[in-house]
């Protein structure tokens, strides 16, 4: 599994499609808007969009980012967009592109790393997040979460 900046891939549009549809459009974003950040998202400091490819496939993508929780401004950096097309869930692909997001962030020497979710935080607590309280994200309950690189 290759893991690299979404820029540098030529998947990017598949990428923001994906993401769009998952959340971006929800937010009131146009899909141009989407495209435009994973364009602009290189790293290595954040925001760093990356994807996971397999033989020229894209798998999933994950997310540096400096802001990601807008009750939560005080927070960075963030593990944003976690995504895996559905064809590649349940094979490793979000734990690696999980474990690269956090390798950066310690890289660059970050002293904590921040997520929230709405539904997978046993998911991330199998690989040492911890919660660190519940917040509210367009209407609905989610569950913060942070760990050290």
């Amino acid at each position: 599994m290759l893991i690299r900046p979404v820029a540098q891939s030529p998947h990017l549009p598949r990428i923001a499609a994906l993401l769009h549809a998952e959340w971006w459009a929800a937010g009131g974003h146009a899909l141009a808007e989407t495209e435009a950040f994973l364009r602009a998202a290189t790293g290595p400091a954040a925001p760093c969009a990356l994807v996971a490819e397999q033989g020229g496939v894209p798998m999933g993508t994950a997310t540096l980012d400096v802001e990601d929780l807008p009750s939560r401004p005080d927070l960075s950096p963030w593990l944003a967009s976690v995504l895996v097309a559905p064809a590649f869930r349940r094979q490793g692909v979000a734990t690696a592109l999980v474990a690269e997001v956090r390798r950066r962030a310690a890289a660059l020497g970050h002293q904590r790393l921040w997520l929230f979710t709405g539904g997978q935080a046993s998911f991330y607590a199998a690989r040492g997040w911890s919660p660190e309280g519940a917040e509210i994200y367009r209407g609905q309950p989610v569950t913060l979460m942070s760990c050290v690189p």
